[in-house]
């Protein structure tokens, strides 16, 4: 399991790249120094993946090029809901915990309610749900995992959605 420290520094360097609008590498090249610096950690790039290697393993990034996408990680849980019609801008993988982020065309609503419906049908149970402004954040777990999906009311219409799952600690 990697330091809490570094998890956060290689977090927050990380939530950089994923929102930092402007030339992308230059980001890359921003993120890789930061990530080194605050944490020690040795930064590899092959294409659209940077892998940051860690005393107590690895975290693997993929983020696409302006308006592309990346290819969905091939150990992503089956049974976590993603909407079909979605546009994948990055995956991460850290110490077992994988985060996506994407767009979808369809309205927050109906995508909260698709959500809902797909979990619980697959035996997830809701732990939480939240909305606040144009926002909204659902919790399930089951066995001894949990998937926190966030949601906001994208700017050119539809919905920005980060799925995180992992196992409960």
């Amino acid at each position: 399991m990697t330091h809490p420290a570094i998890r956060l520094s290689i977090t927050v360097a990380l939530t950089a790249l994923l929102v930092a609008p402007g030339c992308k590498k230059a980001q890359d090249a921003a993120v890789e120094t930061a990530i080194e610096r605050a944490t020690g950690a040795k930064v590899e790039k092959d294409g659209d993946t940077m892998t940051i290697k860690t005393e107590q393993g690895e975290v693997k990034v993929a983020t696409a090029e302006d308006g592309g996408t990346v290819a969905m990680p091939a150990d992503f849980p089956k049974d976590v809901y993603l909407p079909a019609d979605n546009k994948l801008a990055s995956a991460m993988d850290m110490a077992g915990m994988q985060m996506l982020n994407m767009t979808t065309p369809q309205e927050l609503a109906r995508v909260s309610a698709d959500i809902e419906k797909s979990m619980q049908g697959q035996g997830w149970k809701r732990e939480m749900a939240m909305q606040a402004g144009d926002g909204s954040t659902l919790m399930y777990s089951k066995d001894n995992r949990q998937v926190v999906y966030q949601m906001l009311k994208a700017d050119e219409g539809g919905t920005q959605l980060a799925v995180r799952t992992g196992t409960n600690s």
